[in-house]
C-alpha cells in the first residue's frame, strides 16, 4: 500500500488517541482539584462545627439562653464558664489583655505616684519578680473556685500587701475599683476586637461576675463610688463600673513624669520577653494595640500608618486562620499548678521575663518556645538557680523583699474574713428580687 495512503488512514487513529490522552490528563487534574476542594471545604466545616461546639454545650448545660436568664448566674457558674474562656477558647489574648490591664492601672495618677515612690515595680532588678507575683495572684483567681481555700489565700495575701497603703490613704477605694475595672473590661474588649469570635453575653457576664466576687473579697466599697450595691447581672455590673471608670480616666489618666517612667520600664520588660529580632517591630505594634489614650499617657510615639496597617492585617490574618483552619484546643492552658499535696507549694507555669517559681524539667527547658527564648539570650526555667524557687511558691513568698516570708498571722486574719464572704451562690442582690 502507498505509504501516503497508510499515513492518511492511521492519522485519525493517532489524533483520537492523543485526544483521549489529553482528556484523561485533564480529567485527572480535575479529579485531584475536586478532591482537594472537597477536603478543604470538609476540613473548614469540621473546624467550624467543633469550634462552636463548646460554647453551644455551655449554653445548653447552664441554660443561659437570654439576658434575663443571666440574673441567676452563680459565682460557681461564672468561674466554670470563665475558665473555658481563659484557658480553652482564648488563652493568648486573655493573657495579653490582662497584661495590658495592668499597664492601664500604672498609667493613672495616684497609682503611678505610689508605684514610683515605694514599689519594686519601678526598679529593673526587682520588677520581674514583682510582675510575676502579680500574675500568679491573677492566675489563682481563674484557677481556683470561689470557695477554694487557695483562692482565699491568694486574695488574703494581696489584701495584706495592700493594707498598709490603704490604712495610710495612699491607696484609695477608687484605685482598687479601677484595677478591678481594667482586669474585667480589657479581656472583653481585646477578645472581641482581635480573637476569632466575640464573647457572647453569657461569657461576658461570667468574666464580670468572677471579678465581682473578687472585688467583694477585696472589700471594695461599691456603694460610695457607684452609688449602688445591687445589680441584676454581671453585664449590668460591668456597664456600671465602665461608666464610672470613663470619668475616672478623664480625671486621672494623663501624661506625667511618674507615668512616663513606669511606661518606659514596663515596655522594656515586655520587649525583652520576646526574641531580639521581633523587638523593633514589637514596639510600634504594642503601641498600636494599647490605644491612643494609654499610649499618650505613657508618652509613647504614635505608630506610622504603615505599622498600623501591618499590625491590624496580621491580627486579621490570625483571626481568620484560627477561625477557619484550626481545630479547637483540647488541653487547657495552665498558668499555675494545683498545690503539691505534701509541701503545699504551687508551681508557676507561665512567665514573662524571669522564670520565678517555674519548675526545672527537661520539657520546660527545651520545649520549642524555651529554645527560642534561649537562642535569643533570655532566661529559661532552671536559670537563676535556687533564687527563682523552682520548687514552687507559698503565698508568703509573694511580695517585695521586705515582705517575703512575713505576715503569716495577718494574712490568716484576712483569710478568715474572706472565707465568711465567699459563696458559690449568686452575688447579685437584685436577682433574688426579680
Amino acid at each position: 500500500m502507498d505509504p501516503s495512503i497508510s499515513a492518511g488512514l492511521s492519522s485519525p487513529n493517532a489524533s483520537a488517541s492523543a485526544n483521549n490522552r489529553g482528556d484523561s490528563l485533564f480529567q485527572s487534574k480535575l479529579s485531584w482539584a475536586t478532591l482537594i476542594l472537597v477536603v478543604v471545604i470538609g476540613y473548614i466545616s469540621l473546624c467550624s462545627l467543633l469550634r462552636f461546639r463548646r460554647i453551644n454545650y455551655l449554653r445548653t448545660r447552664y441554660k443561659f439562653d437570654n439576658r434575663a436568664s443571666l440574673a441567676r448566674m452563680t459565682n460557681q457558674d461564672a468561674f466554670e464558664i470563665a475558665r473555658n474562656v481563659i484557658y480553652l477558647e482564648f488563652p493568648l489574648f486573655y493573657d495579653l489583655a490582662t497584661r495590658l490591664a495592668l499597664f492601664e492601672t500604672y498609667a493613672v495618677e495616684n497609682i503611678a505616684k505610689l508605684l514610683v515612690a515605694v514599689s519594686d515595680l519601678n526598679k529593673w532588678n526587682t520588677l520581674p519578680k514583682r510582675y510575676e507575683d502579680t500574675e500568679v495572684i491573677f492566675s489563682c483567681f481563674a484557677t481556683f473556685p470561689p470557695t477554694s481555700e487557695h483562692l482565699h489565700k491568694a486574695v488574703a495575701r494581696m489584701n495584706y500587701l495592700h493594707a498598709p497603703f490603704i490604712a495610710s490613704g495612699r491607696i484609695q477605694q477608687e484605685d482598687l475599683l479601677y484595677v478591678l475595672y481594667a482586669a474585667m473590661s480589657e479581656p472583653c474588649r481585646v477578645i472581641n476586637q482581635y480573637e476569632w469570635r466575640q464573647l457572647d453575653e453569657m461569657e461576658i457576664a461570667s468574666v464580670a461576675t468572677l471579678w465581682k466576687y473578687i472585688g467583694d473579697m477585696m472589700d471594695i466599697d461599691y456603694k460610695s463610688l457607684l452609688k449602688k450595691e445591687e445589680w441584676t447581672d454581671g453585664i449590668e455590673f460591668l456597664e456600671n463600673v465602665s461608666a464610672w471608670a470613663s470619668e475616672y480616666e478623664d480625671k486621672h489618666m494623663r501624661p506625667m513624669n511618674e507615668v512616663h517612667a513606669l511606661g518606659k520600664i514596663l515596655m522594656k520588660m515586655l520587649l525583652e520577653s520576646y526574641p531580639k529580632f521581633a523587638r523593633p517591630l514589637g514596639y510600634p505594634m504594642a503601641c498600636t494595640v494599647m490605644g491612643n489614650r494609654l499610649r499618650r499617657a505613657f508618652g509613647f510615639p504614635e505608630p506610622s500608618l504603615a505599622i498600623t496597617v501591618l499590625s491590624y492585617s496580621l491580627l486579621l490574618t490570625r483571626k481568620l486562620f484560627i477561625r477557619y483552619f484550626c481545630l479547637p484546643r483540647v488541653i487547657p492552658v495552665e498558668y499555675v499548678s494545683q498545690p503539691d499535696k505534701e509541701t503545699g507549694r504551687i508551681k508557676h507555669l507561665h512567665y514573662m521575663l524571669e522564670p520565678w517559681y517555674v519548675p526545672k524539667t527537661f520539657w520546660s527547658r527545651w520545649n520549642p518556645e524555651s529554645i527560642l527564648v534561649w537562642l535569643s539570650g533570655g532566661m529559661i526555667p532552671g536559670d537563676g538557680g535556687a533564687k527563682m524557687k523552682p520548687e514552687g511558691l507559698l503565698f508568703e513568698d509573694l511580695g517585695p523583699a521586705n515582705k517575703v516570708g512575713v505576715g503569716r498571722e495577718e494574712t490568716r486574719k484576712f483569710e478568715e474574713v474572706i472565707r465568711e464572704k465567699a459563696t458559690p451562690g449568686c452575688p447579685f442582690s437584685l436577682a433574688g428580687k426579680a
